[in-house]
């Protein structure tokens, strides 16, 4: 799962487009922020929402609420999308820009030299369909947040929620870190008592029967 409520300032006006098979109105907005996240926003066609983003001009602020994709989009590379849910005016004072990701934890993180920060992939897995897409989003932590994505092992299901950037490498080319205000690691449960049911006839509940693989586990495959 990957979820934000952002404000921006809209680059152009809105426009119908086709994606997957199904019309929508979109267009492309900039973050509210001193060095502004590029984005794609999309609201699906004959809701009541999107019939209220299809009045907004070039140049207009929302705050909008909804679920944050990555696209290959040509020469923009990975892309952040947002299909919204929710939006509302804004006016330039106002500052929103949160995320939560819901996903799977990849290769060992990488620790700046100062030793301040570390970043680190999650995969964030969604379906169209029955297709089954993966979004990668890097992670940055600091303090209490850089210990979680160090410690935690390859593999770890983890909720992230902090705030959508856009940063330049080395060679001046930008990308996305999604910087963490705080880092949840969901592990399989340890201690306490091995049965808590011990002792009545009730099954299921020994510890073993919460180590085992289930129908439910998320699928995801690591390469």
């Amino acid at each position: 799962m990957a979820y934000c409520t952002i404000a921006v300032a809209l680059a152009a006006a809105p426009a119908v487009s086709l994606v997957n098979e199904k019309e929508v109105w979109e267009c492309h907005a900039n973050t509210t922020a001193l060095e502004p996240v590029n984005l794609l926003l999309r609201f699906r066609n004959g809701s009541n929402v999107a019939k209220v983003f299809a009045t907004k001009q070039n140049g207009a602020r929302l705050i909008i609420s909804g679920d944050l994709t990555l696209e290959e989009l040509l020469d923009k590379g990975n892309y952040p999308v947002v299909t919204g849910h929710m939006l509302c005016d804004a006016h330039e004072d106002q500052f929103v820009n949160e995320v939560v990701l819901v996903g799977r934890l990849s290769k060992e993180s990488k620790v700046t030299d100062t030793q301040k920060s570390a970043s680190r992939s999650i995969a964030v897995n969604r379906y169209i369909g029955r297709d089954e897409h993966t979004d990668w989003f890097r992670l940055r932590g600091y303090g209490f947040s850089k210990d979680k994505l160090v410690g935690a092992p390859k593999g770890s299901l983890v909720s992230a929620h902090g705030c959508l950037e856009q940063r330049k490498n080395r060679e001046g080319n930008p990308y996305l870190e999604v910087k963490c205000r705080s880092v949840r690691i969901h592990n399989k449960a340890r201690g306490g008592s091995p049965n808590p049911a011990a002792g009545t006839s009730a099954a299921g509940y020994d510890q073993e029967a919460f180590e085992q693989p289930s129908d439910n586990d998320m699928p995801f495959t690591w390469d």
